[in-house]
């Protein structure tokens, strides 16, 4: 048994030996240019609400808070709370102004993770893709015209009490045509990275996958890691990803190797990266005082 499995980790890490440095030092970059359009995005929100931070502290602010959510159990539950107190600390903005700004973007956010989702429909559906737009473009359209119930809604699912005056602003930023533009083209132009760094990952190994086939998997991929309950996804997004892959008739050795070079980009070197940001940034004394909180 255990020569067995010593046997089939020799041959997954011979095939990942043979990945292409080019392609593997793209997918890196892929990433980081997403963590940066996420700060980007974020400081907009916080324009539109009145308060402003450097960009810098807010990329920081992201980077930290990913190791936070690959070392907490379902994903998000330290990540953003590290986030809120980051700018609380750095930038003065009060906690209740920074959690309305994170759930405005996780609002946002719905639209392109919504149309990917339709996107991954219409790939295994019999229906004609214009059903699906129209179903999509409801769903969309009943979040716009009850917005204010959404955001309460959307406050109470994060535990997030604010006052009278921060639901005002919050309610008021639908009106805020350009920011809610640039917003979604922002974090649509991040999932489109994902797609683009999966690719760079199987262009690394010598397999030109079709495009509309990399984005299925990687819709797949992001849904594995919405409902995975362990920290960072670890288990479910790796056996969901192999999976996903061999359905398509990846060789399960290949498939694996993409999963571990994937998962080395995405979780591995950004956890390394997030703490080495809490480290030296003082985000640990900022976790230390949100924890006594």
């Amino acid at each position: 048994m255990l020569e067995s499995i010593a046997t089939s980790a020799r041959q997954y890490l011979s095939v990942v030996g043979t990945a292409s440095i080019k392609y593997l030092t793209l997918a890196f970059l892929t990433y980081y240019v997403s963590v940066v359009l996420y700060g980007i995005r974020w400081k907009l929100v916080l324009k539109g609400v009145g308060r402003d931070a450097p960009l810098h502290e807010l990329v920081k602010a992201i980077l930290a808070s990913i190791f936070m959510n690959n070392v907490t159990p379902m994903s998000r539950s330290g990540g953003e709370l590290l986030r809120m107190a980051w700018v609380s600390k750095k930038a003065n903005i009060p906690a209740g102004i920074s959690a309305v700004s994170i759930i405005y973007e996780r609002i946002l956010e719905t639209i392109p993770v919504f149309a990917l989702f339709l996107t991954g429909m219409a790939y295994f559906s019999s229906e004609e893709p214009a059903t699906l737009l129209i179903l999509g473009m409801a769903g969309i359209s009943l979040i716009w015209i009850k917005w204010d119930s959404f955001v309460s809604l959307s406050l109470r699912l994060f535990r997030t009490p604010v006052t009278h005056e921060e639901m005002k602003k919050i309610t008021a930023l639908k009106n805020m045509h350009s920011l809610n533009i640039i917003a979604i083209l922002l974090s649509s132009t991040v999932w489109l990275l994902d797609v683009v760094r999966l690719k760079l990952i199987t262009l690394a190994f010598g397999l030109n996958l079709a495009w509309t086939l990399i984005a299925v998997v990687s819709i797949a991929n992001l849904l594995f890691g919405l409902i995975a309950f362990t920290p960072g996804g670890v288990g479910i997004i790796e056996g969901g990803l192999v999976g996903t892959l061999t359905y398509f008739g990846i060789p399960t050795a290949l498939a694996v190797s993409i999963t571990l070079l994937e998962r080395f980009v995405s979780y591995v070197a950004s956890s390394l990266v997030g703490l080495a940001v809490l480290l030296t940034s003082g985000g640990v004394e900022i976790w230390k005082a949100l924890k006594s909180q």
